[in-house]
């Protein structure tokens, strides 16, 4: 999904209003390199018309040199319902005589016959959530709070204390901060809440970090302030720091000295989820109780020359469970 290819669609005259939706559902799709292929059922579903309106206004956007299609044959003998590589080109604005006159027919779909929204995407390509809401604006509309503004500078410079980056684009918060018709607006501390549980619990990838656009889906910001308010309490119930120094006073000897740090700390909370009692105190006692029942294996062997379990180990959910049952 491309927010700046989405912003644009948003601001290119289509000359009908289902067509720019049917170009925004294509760049909310797209790559960055402006490529997508849902298929037009797809297409249809998510903008509430007929499978031959999207056809239609698809062909009136190839037209006007906003899209390229490529068909792509269908897997069994050329048949089949193998969905079409569309490649976006919104740089250049489209002058008002290359726009298409507005269809009067199979424009929208009749009441009664819509049918159910797919839960799940069936293709490569379908994304089922959207950082952007097409209803949100980017950015407050003139008139509006310039608070708005004040609190995303706000939310991007708490993103990049907490990340020690530079990101630039507080576009996504801005689109949180904004109310619409649909929905009120988010907080500058819902942001901050969800931003902390994000940076401690979300798995990285290599070395990167979540990006802002990640953390302001819209569609899932609810869920994820649920999920980073039960954190919370859950963080605020354990001290990783004296989960570190039990450990090391109950294993001295037994397995290599651990030292806290951010992805220790994140499996920690993680292995949290997992226990009964969520309190440091639970911790100590998974160590004492793995201490009494777990074998030499499990110590370097009977000659003390063999492999040692060690603090990343015990944060495993598995070994959490086998030691509840006594079966290490």
């Amino acid at each position: 999904m491309s927010m700046t290819l989405t912003a644009r669609a948003m601001s290119i005259k289509t000359g009908n209003p289902i067509r720019k939706l049917v170009l925004i559902k294509l760049a909310d799709n797209a790559n960055d390199n402006g490529e997508c292929w849902p298929s037009y059922q797809h297409i249809a579903d998510h903008c509430e018309c007929s499978r031959s309106a999207v056809r239609e206004h698809v062909e009136a956007l190839i037209e006007m040199g906003l899209l390229q299609k490529l068909n792509r044959p269908g897997v069994k003998n050329g048949k089949g319902n193998a969905s079409n590589i569309y490649t976006l080109n919104l740089d250049k604005p489209v002058p008002r005589k290359s726009i298409p006159p507005v269809p009067q027919e199979n424009t929208a779909m009749p009441p009664g016959s819509t049918p159910p929204m797919p839960v799940g995407g069936t293709r490569i390509g379908h994304y089922s959530e959207s950082a952007i809401d097409p209803k949100d604006p980017l950015y407050p509309q003139r008139g509006e709070d310039m608070g708005i503004h004040a609190d995303a500078q706000k939310a991007l410079d708490y993103y990049n204390a907490k990340t020690e980056t530079r990101c630039r684009d507080m576009k996504p918060f801005v689109v949180l901060l904004t109310p619409t018709s649909t929905r009120t607006a988010y907080s500058l501390d819902d942001i901050r809440l969800v931003i902390r549980w994000v940076l401690a619990t979300w798995n990285r990838r290599g070395s990167g970090l979540p990006k802002p656009v990640n953390i302001c889906r819209v569609n899932r910001f609810d869920g994820y302030i649920a999920d980073a308010e039960k954190w919370a309490i859950t963080e605020a119930n354990i001290d990783p720091a004296a989960v570190m120094e039990g450990f090391n006073q109950i294993f001295a000897g037994l397995m290599p000295m651990a030292e806290l740090d951010a992805d220790r700390r994140r499996s920690i909370i993680r292995l949290a989820a997992h226990m009964k009692n969520q309190t440091t105190g639970a911790f100590l006692g998974y160590f004492e109780r793995f201490r009494e029942i777990a074998s030499d294996f499990y110590f370097g062997g009977e000659h003390d020359d063999c492999w040692r379990a060690s603090f990343d180990y015990l944060m495993k959910p598995e070994t959490l469970r086998k030691t509840r049952e006594g079966a290490l």
